[in-house]
């Protein structure tokens, strides 16, 4: 469903896994974002970060280079406002609680439904026009 609300949305997808950066690139333009930025490690992720300045980052937390734990707490450093979605197949409650004290304003565990995390991400969104 194409929105023109998000026309002028930037998205920065931080993943090493090619397939994984595919489906959320389709998954984005499908929803009218065309801003959408690529990194597949934590030091190009920070770069790009700091180029792009996204409104949304979807962050793998397995990372070269830097894992998606050490990029977020990097972001958080100045930055407080830019939503931050973590995306992992680690699941275990503590691995979340912490990237939530860390500043992700979403924890996703591999598989997730691209419906419902669509769904979040809109919300996210949302928040930050209000």
């Amino acid at each position: 469903m194409i929105n023109d609300q998000y026309a002028s949305t930037c998205v920065l997808i931080v993943d090493d896994s090619e397939y994984i950066r595919t489906i959320m690139t389709t998954l984005f333009k499908k929803a009218g974002i065309t801003k959408i930025h690529i990194a597949a490690d934590g030091g190009v992720a920070i770069d790009k970060y700091k180029e792009v300045k996204p409104d949304i980052i979807i962050l793998d937390v397995m990372l070269p280079k830097k894992s998606g734990m050490e990029v977020l707490k990097e972001i958080r450093f100045t930055d407080t406002e830019t939503k931050v979605i973590m995306i992992s197949s680690l699941a275990t409650q503590e691995f979340i609680k912490e990237a939530k004290e860390a500043g992700a304003n979403y924890y996703f565990v591999k598989p997730y439904d691209n419906q419902v995390f669509m769904k979040v991400v809109r919300e996210l969104l949302n928040q930050q026009k209000h």
